[in-house]
C-alpha cells in the first residue's frame, strides 16, 4: 500500500507540473508611429487562465512597481487558452502592422517610452512576471529599448519579479525610427517578432540585426563619411559572429577608430548581447552613389544582412539656409518691426557669402544693432559655419503691405532667395469691443460664438480679427485666426460671429454676420480681439482654463457691462455678467432658455444710455409701464425708431420727424427688447424693458 500510495503522489505531482497554467510577458514594442500609436505589450498564456481580477502595472522612468504606479485592469480578456494577449494604445495600428485583432485590450496607459517596466499580477495580487528592474530607469542600461523592442527568449518561464536581462533579445536603440507603414513602406512585422515566442527553448543558432543604414555621405576628397550605428546580437551560437562590410564601406566596434573590412563579435555561452557596430563610407571615393549589405554570419546560423548606402558629392561651391519667417509687422510710427532670424552656411566658397535685403527690409549679423541693406560673411578655408542672420522691416514706412526676397549670393554659386513679407498697420482706434460670448445648448453645443459692438464708425473691417484660446493655452500673440472681411460698419451696430448659421438662426431668429470654426468655444475658453495686428480687447484669462472660475460659461454666456471696455489684454471679471453654467439650457431658443443671452443690449457712452438718454435722446419712461414711449432730442431730428426682441426680430419700426416721437408699445408684451434710434447720421442702441 505504501508503494502504491507513493506512486500515486508522484504521478499526481508530475501531472500538475505538466499541466501548470502560466502567463509570461513576451515582449514590448515602442512604436515609431505618430503620437506613438501602436505601443504594445505582449504576453503568452501557457494553458488556460481566467484573467478576472488580473492587472498589469507600469513602472514609469524607474519609479518602481509600487501600488501608486499605473495599474491596468485586464479582466476583460476573460479566459484564454494557449495563446497570445495584447495590451496596446491603438488597436488599428496593431492590426495594420501585424494583422493582430484577437485578445486585445486598448489602454492609453500603454505609453512606455522604452525606459519603462511592466509587471503582471494575478487576482490575489501576486507577481507573476516582470519586464524591467524594479526602481531602475532603463535609459542607457542593458534593457533600454527606446524606439525599438525587446522580446523574451523561447522557453524562458515567468520570473515572479526577478528580471534577468539575459533572458531577452533586443532590437537595439532607435531600430524603429522612421519605420512602420505609418512612416515608410517597411512593416513593423518585418522587424519586431511579435507572436513568435515558444514555450520550448530553441537550440537553433540565431543572429538578430537592426535596420538599414542610409545617409553615409561626404563631399569628394572630404571622406570618410560620419559613422552611424547598427545593432547585432545572437543566441544559441556555437561560434563567434563575423560582421563583414561590403566594398567601399568599413565597420568598427569603437566609435571614431579601428575601422576595417570586418569585425568579430565574441559569443559567451552561446550568446552575443546586443552590440553596437559602427559603419561608415570609406574615404578616397569619387563622386557617386554607393550601397551594399553588411553581413553577419556564424556557424550553423542563417546569415543576416543590413543594407547600407551613401553618396559622395562633388566638392562644388555651395551654400544653404534654414528659415521659418513670419510676417514682420508694426503700427505706423512705431517701427522698426521686431527682428526674426534665419541661418546660412556654405562650403567650398571662393568669395564672401553676401546676404542682401529687399528695399523695405534690413539685415544684420548682430541682434539689436548693425542693421543695413546687406551683410557679408567671409568663409574660412572655403567654409561658412552655421551663421545667424537677423532681419526686420525698416522703420519710417507708411501704412501698407511690403514683400520681397532676401538674396544669398557668392561667386560661382546660383543665387538663393528667402521670401519675406511685412505690414505697417494704421493707428489703433479701439472702435470695436467684445460684448458677449455664448456656448449654446442645441445639437453639437451650438450656437457658439461672439458678439462684438461697434463703438465708432469703421471704414475697413479687415483690420480687425479674432482668435480663440483653448483651455488657458496662452495668448495667440499676433496670430489672428479669423480676420474680418473688408467692409464698413456704423457706430452702434453689433457684429455676430458663430460657428455655423443654421442653429444660430434657430436660436436667435437671425443670421450671423460671419461663420468660422475659430469661435468653437466651450465655457472655459477665451477670445482675443485684434485691430491692426494688436490685441485691443479680451474675454477670459488666456493663461487659465475657465472651468469652475467666476467666468465659466459652459452651456451659457457671459456679457459685458455697458460703458466698459475695450481693455486691451486685461480681463476684468467684474466688468461682465454671467448666466452661470447651463444658463442656455432648458429651451429650444434663446427666449425659452433658463437665462436668455442679453443679445444686443450693450451700450457705451459714445452711443449708449446715460441717465436714460441716448446721445441726446431721452427715453420716458423706462421701464415702460403703459402704452406710450416718448423719445426726445435736443439737437437734431429723430429719423427712425426700431424695436427688436431678444431673438433679433424687428417687432416695431417707425419713421418720425422733429425732436420728439411718441411710440405706441401696446402690441408688445412685457419683456426685454432692444431699441435702435437713428438721429441724423448717428445710430444709438439701448435695452428697453416693458413691464
Amino acid at each position: 500500500m505504501k508503494k502504491n500510495y507513493l506512486f500515486t503522489l508522484v504521478t499526481l505531482f508530475l501531472t500538475l507540473v505538466g499541466t501548470a497554467q502560466s502567463v509570461v510577458i513576451t515582449g514590448y514594442m515602442d512604436s515609431p508611429c505618430p503620437s506613438q500609436s501602436g505601443r504594445t505589450l505582449e504576453m503568452y498564456v501557457d494553458g488556460t487562465i481566467d484573467f478576472t481580477g488580473w492587472s498589469v502595472i507600469r513602472q514609469s522612468n524607474g519609479g518602481g512597481f509600487s501600488p501608486g504606479s499605473t495599474t491596468i485592469d485586464i479582466s476583460s480578456l476573460g479566459s484564454v487558452t494557449d495563446g497570445f494577449v495584447y495590451l496596446t494604445n491603438n488597436s488599428s495600428t496593431l492590426d495594420t502592422e501585424f494583422g493582430i485583432t484577437a485578445n486585445v485590450i486598448v489602454s492609453s496607459s500603454i505609453n512606455g517610452n522604452g525606459d519603462d517596466g511592466w509587471q503582471v499580477n494575478d487576482a490575489s495580487d501576486a507577481i507573476i512576471d516582470r519586464l524591467g528592474v524594479d526602481g531602475e530607469d532603463a535609459s542607457n542600461t542593458a534593457w533600454d529599448h527606446v524606439d525599438s523592442y525587446l522580446y523574451r527568449k523561447d522557453g524562458v518561464a515567468p520570473n515572479a519579479g526577478s528580471f534577468d536581462t539575459n533572458n531577452w533579445l533586443y532590437g537595439g536603440i532607435n531600430l524603429l525610427d522612421n519605420k512602420g507603414l505609418c512612416n515608410s513602406d517597411v512593416a513593423l512585422s518585418t522587424l519586431v517578432p511579435l507572436g513568435s515566442y515558444s514555450t520550448t527553448a530553441s537550440t537553433t543558432p540565431t543572429i538578430i540585426v537592426g535596420s538599414a543604414v542610409a545617409g553615409l555621405d561626404y563631399f569628394e576628397a572630404n571622406g570618410p563619411s560620419a559613422e552611424k550605428e547598427m545593432t547585432i546580437s545572437g543566441d544559441n551560437l556555437t561560434a563567434d559572429i563575423t560582421v563583414t562590410a561590403p566594398t567601399n564601406f568599413e565597420v568598427s566596434l569603437t566609435s571614431g577608430a579601428s575601422f576595417a573590412s570586418s569585425v568579430t563579435l565574441s559569443q559567451i555561452s552561446g550568446s552575443v548581447s546586443s552590440t553596437t557596430v559602427y559603419v561608415r563610407l570609406a574615404s578616397g571615393l569619387s563622386a557617386n552613389t554607393y550601397s551594399g549589405d553588411v553581413t553577419a554570419s556564424s556557424a550553423g546560423a542563417t546569415d543576416k544582412t543590413i543594407a547600407v548606402s551613401g553618396e559622395v558629392s562633388p566638392a562644388d561651391p555651395q551654400f544653404s539656409f534654414t528659415a521659418f519667417l513670419d510676417q514682420f509687422n508694426y503700427i505706423e510710427g512705431n517701427g522698426p518691426s521686431a527682428e526674426q532670424d534665419f541661418t546660412v552656411e556654405g562650403l567650398f566658397l571662393s568669395s564672401d557669402l553676401i546676404v542682401s535685403a529687399p528695399a523695405e527690409f534690413e539685415v544684420s549679423l548682430t541682434s539689436g544693432s548693425g542693421f543695413s541693406a546687406a551683410v557679408s560673411i567671409t568663409p574660412s578655408s572655403g567654409t561658412v559655419a552655421t551663421t545667424t542672420v537677423y532681419v526686420r522691416l525698416k522703420a519710417g514706412l507708411s501704412e501698407a503691405n511690403y514683400t520681397g526676397d532676401i538674396t544669398l549670393s557668392s561667386t560661382n554659386v546660383t543665387d538663393n532667395t528667402i521670401a519675406v513679407e511685412g505690414k505697417v498697420f494704421g493707428p489703433i482706434t479701439n472702435s470695436i469691443v467684445i460684448t458677449g460670448v455664448y456656448d449654446g445648448s442645441l445639437s453639437g453645443g451650438t450656437p457658439k460664438g461672439v458678439e462684438l459692438y461697434v463703438l465708432k464708425n469703421v471704414a475697413d473691417l479687415s483690420v480687425y480679427g479674432i482668435s480663440s484660446v483653448s483651455n488657458g493655452g496662452g495668448s495667440t500673440a499676433g496670430n489672428v485666426e479669423f480676420p474680418l472681411t473688408a467692409g464698413a460698419a456704423s457706430a452702434g451696430t453689433f457684429i455676430y460671429i458663430s460657428t455655423e448659421d443654421t442653429n444660430f438662426n434657430t436660436f436667435f431668429g437671425m443670421m450671423p454676420d460671419y461663420t468660422t470654426g475659430t469661435v468653437g468655444i466651450n465655457g472655459d475658453d477665451s477670445i482675443e480681439l485684434y485691430e491692426n495686428g494688436q490685441i485691443i480687447d479680451v474675454f477670459g484669462d488666456v493663461d487659465q482654463d475657465g472651468t469652475g472660475l467666476d467666468w465659466d460659461y459652459l452651456d451659457g454666456w457671459a456679457y459685458r457691462k455697458s460703458n466698459t471696455g475695450p481693455e486691451g489684454t486685461t480681463f476684468t471679471t467684474t466688468n461682465w455678467t454671467y448666466s452661470g453654467v447651463d444658463g442656455l439650457e432648458g429651451g429650444t431658443n434663446n427666449a425659452t432658455a433658463n437665462t436668455p443671452f442679453p443679445i444686443g443690449t450693450y451700450a457705451n457712452s459714445t452711443a449708449s444710455v446715460r441717465n436714460n438718454s441716448i446721445d441726446g435722446f431721452a427715453l420716458y419712461p423706462n421701464p415702460v409701464t403703459n402704452n406710450n414711449l416718448t423719445i426726445t432730442s435736443n439737437s437734431a431730428e429723430v429719423k427712425n425708431v426700431s424695436i427688436f426682441n431678444v431673438l433679433g426680430k424687428n417687432v416695431l419700426s417707425t419713421s418720425v420727424s422733429g425732436n420728439r416721437a411718441e411710440i405706441n408699445t401696446a402690441l408688445l408684451s412685457s419683456g426685454i427688447y432692444i431699441i435702435k434710434v437713428q438721429e441724423g447720421l448717428n445710430t444709438a442702441t439701448s435695452k428697453l424693458v416693458i413691464k
